[in-house]
């Protein structure tokens, strides 16, 4: 039987295989989303990382006026809130961020300045929070005034999932389309290499990107690196350079200057200097069967956000187990799956991983006897 097993499998890989190259990966998302708040007043609004809230009913009107917006987040993760005023402003706005709980404590606030002749149309602020739980960002005004506004919530670290995973070397595309916008891509960083940071924006245009990069322990290598429009100073092109300390995923989030404009640019990530490769992903199993239960001891590692796909082979029958997003694991984790499987002679277990663009990074295949039927 375990000859026949392997013999026929040829076949049967190559379909599998071919199969998973046109998975999906759910992680690669297409950049940050923007709404209009639901209702007036907006309270207790859901609110995620990459959604800015920008519209008619994004509105305060008196001082008493008072918009609520709530997300959750682990411990340690850090974030970014960035609110702005909307067009033709006459006043401030104002944002301030509650631990959770009730009465929650405020752990951050600040104000736009609109005082003629100082204007500071936004406030922005990077907050590692402590605790894990529903938070609240609360947005209102210190005087009577009809005035809208935009909010922008941004994972910094962990990486965000709805980050634009870049390739080295290859340049894309990137917009701020609306006021307070983070935009948010991830680089797999290797210490032997050191990396060159690329942002652009065109010969014509009057607002400057900035962008910001972090490492994997939140720290902060680059801050506020941006071109400069300030005739008659023109750099259309704004560069950085990163030696990573650690192997991992690195975030950049692009953004504009002062967070009160939008903007088209370019963005690239070049190797300068060393061996700037990824690490390679690593896809181990070791399979042992007892009473009925097949247990999988998987080594997985991956500097990419890949899709995890795993089939149960037994005879001529194909049985998929799972198919789910797997982060970028770095460096390599043990993780434990058991399936139910009868007496079944020999079978095999098949996993890969998967990106949309790369196809298979690395896969597995791994066999255990459960015994004669």
């Amino acid at each position: 039987m375990t000859y026949r097993l392997l013999t026929n499998l040829g076949l049967l890989l190559t379909a599998v295989l071919f199969l998973s190259v046109l998975v999906p990966n759910p992680s690669w998302a297409l950049g940050p989303t923007t709404r209009n708040c639901p209702t007036e007043p907006a309270q207790n609004v859901p609110i995620s990382s990459g959604l800015t809230y920008n519209g008619s009913n994004c509105v305060l009107r008196t001082v008493g006026d008072v918009d609520s917006f709530q997300f959750n987040a682990s411990a340690s993760a850090t974030y970014r809130i960035a609110l702005g005023l909307g067009p033709s402003p006459t006043a401030d706005v104002c944002v301030a961020l509650y631990a959770p709980g009730l009465p929650g404590s405020k752990i951050f606030s600040g104000c736009t300045v609109y005082s003629p002749p100082y204007y500071w149309y936004s406030v922005v602020a990077n907050q590692k929070l402590t605790a894990a739980g529903l938070y609240t960002i609360v947005v209102s005004e210190p005087h009577d005034a009809v005035m809208t506004y935009a909010l922008t919530l941004e994972r910094l670290n962990p990486a965000p999932p709805e980050a634009v995973p870049l390739v080295l070397a290859q340049r894309v595309d990137g917009q701020v389309a609306t006021i307070t916008a983070q935009n948010s891509y991830t680089f797999s960083g290797n210490t032997a290499g050191e990396y060159q940071i690329t942002a652009t924006v065109p010969t014509d245009t009057a607002t400057d990107v900035c962008f910001d990069v972090y490492a994997p322990d939140g720290s902060v290598p680059v801050s506020n690196a941006c071109t400069t429009y300030a005739p008659p100073y023109y750099w259309y092109t704004a560069q950085a350079n990163v030696t990573p300390s650690q192997i991992g995923t690195y975030v950049i989030v692009a953004s504009t200057k002062g967070n009160d404009a939008t903007v088209n640019y370019t963005l690239e990530v070049s190797c300068l200097l060393g061996n700037c490769s990824p690490t390679k992903c690593v896809l181990k199993d070791t399979l042992t069967y007892s009473s009925g239960a097949l247990t999988m001891d998987f080594t997985l590692g991956t500097p990419y956000a890949v899709t995890w796909n795993a089939w149960l082979v037994s005879g001529n029958t194909l049985q998929p187990l799972w198919s789910q997003a797997q982060p970028v694991t770095e460096p390599e984790v043990t993780i434990t799956k058991t399936h139910a499987v009868p007496q079944a002679g020999v079978v095999g277990v098949l996993s890969t991983l998967t990106t949309p663009k790369k196809g298979i990074t690395c896969s597995s295949w791994t066999v255990a006897n459960t015994g004669t039927p």
